[in-house]
């Protein structure tokens, strides 16, 4: 885990492990390390961030917010055949596009090379032209708002999409 504990302001690196493995290390060293360990300008920065996460109620409007994203993007695959499938946990999630939803052919292949990314560089570009920031890879549009966001704010990213709908594919 790294950026969520800063907000990203300052690099911190960390890592979770379960409690019969840690166990294991309490007489013996465990020798890892990462590159962003334990400065005590990142540990203040991750507290001050966790403080304002449960202050803000925001881990559970992450979670009230991610279903409500995942209701209206639902809702835009009934318009949209070339939505396949969308994946979400909490305010994190990808909306995969492809060419056939019934085989899940993407419009761009995992990995795909420039001449292969036409269609998705032309989203990519119409997302943006409509005023959404967001990450295009290979056939995936990226979902990821801020963990404060409201309905009001999903609906208007939802509105996104439709704005930019056209005959021509």
């Amino acid at each position: 885990m790294a950026k969520g504990l800063t907000a990203g302001y300052i690099p911190l690196g960390g890592i979770i492990v379960r409690e019969e493995i840690i166990k294991h290390f309490d007489d013996k060293p465990l020798p890892i390390g990462l590159t962003y360990s334990a400065h005590a300008v990142a540990c203040a920065a991750a507290n001050a961030v966790l403080a304002i996460y449960e202050e803000e109620d925001l881990i559970d409007n992450a979670a009230k917010m991610g279903a409500y994203v995942e209701k209206r993007v639902a809702e835009l695959a009934q318009k949209h055949p070339s939505i396949g499938d969308f994946r979400n946990t909490g305010l994190l999630g990808c909306i995969e596009l492809v060419k056939n939803r019934e085989t899940k052919e993407p419009t761009a292949p995992w990995n795909a090379t420039p001449d292969q990314m036409g269609v998705m560089n032309k989203v990519a570009a119409k997302i943006s032209e409509l005023g959404m920031f967001t990450f295009v890879r290979w056939n995936w549009i990226f979902v990821a708002p801020p963990l404060c966001i409201d309905e009001a704010g999903v609906d208007e990213g939802m509105e996104i999409p439709q704005q930019g709908d056209c005959d021509s594919g």
